[in-house]
């Protein structure tokens, strides 16, 4: 059983605090993934999982067993963690079947049963043929599944990955997130993974604990987070969107900037609002409820990547690949909407522009 329970960590390295008041409980099984921005923590949080730091206060049970808290501290090689990280880390001296079984070897393990162990797991992870070839004679893709035998060789009930991905190419990072995910599943391991990329999280994820200046922004399933975000930061940090500022009147948002045109609206909130608008969700519409001119549009294949000057303000429309054939820049175009997301005018938006600029 690796469940994972932090209770109120916090880590500071001298007067910069990285992480406050952390609270968690990872179900076993689950995939983790701590998302957020270069600098929010993740990373401090996933070292300290795994015993490389330690909490500045805080307890953090695997198991139910305290690992890190008060006078307790149980060391990385005594966790029964396995550990990926970023760089691979795989020996260049070593063959594919030596980098795996080397966790094996240094607990002196019986050769035999460090042969039967190493085979499984290479076959698990697609590399039985490579077993008698070198780094230097793989791919990256290749390499980074070393890294996974060879930290799921010892057969952990707890998987830390940290930023595996991230020095892949972008085809190949796309099929090893699935990779990794088949694996998770077939396996039924815990998994704790750091990224700052919105899309793995998204692909991957049972619950993404999004993290932002060492605080916990929102935590739930990607749809969850994706659709229903608690403030503008994280509608910002997940997926593609565009706000505006409007104000609620009569079962209308009316937009300033876009020249007093409105969209109705049925929810809560009165007054200045900010409203967040995912480029999914706006469609060209002869009965649209926004009009406006089609200023310019990329044609992606897949997809049309428009944006429509409405009134003084500038909105992405992304739209079907066909569309392309049909639309032309300059033209008149009239625009409805799904769905938005309307938050309170409290200064959090401004605060998000200034840390961008």
């Amino acid at each position: 059983m690796a469940t994972v329970t932090i209770k109120n960590v916090t880590k500071a390295f001298g007067d910069n605090v990285v992480l406050k008041a952390f609270d968690a409980e990872f179900q076993d099984g689950e995939f983790i993934t701590l998302l957020g921005p270069s600098g929010c923590g993740k990373t401090t949080m996933l070292r300290m999982i795994a015993g490389f730091e330690k909490p500045t206060s805080g307890e953090i049970y695997i198991g139910g067993q305290l690992v890190s808290g008060g006078k307790t501290f149980v060391p990385p090689e005594k966790r029964g963690v396995g550990m990926v990280f970023q760089s691979y880390a795989v020996w260049p001296h070593m063959n594919v079947f030596d980098n795996v079984a080397y966790p094996l070897t240094i607990r002196h393990t019986p050769k035999a049963e460090i042969k039967s162990a190493v085979e499984r797991v290479l076959a698990v992870v697609h590399l039985s043929q490579y077993a008698e070839r070198f780094p230097n004679q793989l791919s990256g893709g290749q390499q980074q599944r070393v890294a996974l035998a060879r930290a799921l060789v010892a057969e952990p009930t707890l998987l830390l990955l940290d930023e595996p991905l991230s020095n892949l190419d972008a085809k190949l990072r796309e099929s090893m997130r699935f990779e990794i995910k088949e694996l998770q599943k077939n396996l039924g391991i815990t998994v704790v993974y750091v990224t700052h990329d919105q899309t793995e999280a998204m692909a991957m994820s049972d619950r993404i604990f999004l993290i932002n200046r060492g605080i916990i922004e929102q935590c739930g399933s990607p749809i969850d987070i994706y659709n229903t975000p608690v403030n503008q930061f994280v509608a910002d940090f997940l997926g593609k969107v565009d706000f505006f500022k409007g104000e609620v009147r009569d079962g209308r948002v009316v937009f300033p900037a876009m020249g007093g045109q409105s969209i109705p609206y049925e929810g809560e909130r009165t007054g200045k609002v900010d409203v967040a608008i995912r480029p999914e969700n706006v469609y060209f519409a002869e009965d649209g409820v926004l009009h406006g001119v089609l200023e310019k549009q990329y044609y992606l294949g897949d997809v049309d990547d428009c944006r429509v000057r409405v009134g003084e303000a500038l909105m992405r429309v992304i739209t079907n690949g066909f569309a392309y054939r049909t639309l032309r820049e300059g033209q008149d175009v009239k625009l409805g909407v799904r769905e938005m997301m309307v938050f309170p005018d409290d200064g959090l938006l401004e605060s998000m522009l200034e840390i961008k600029t």
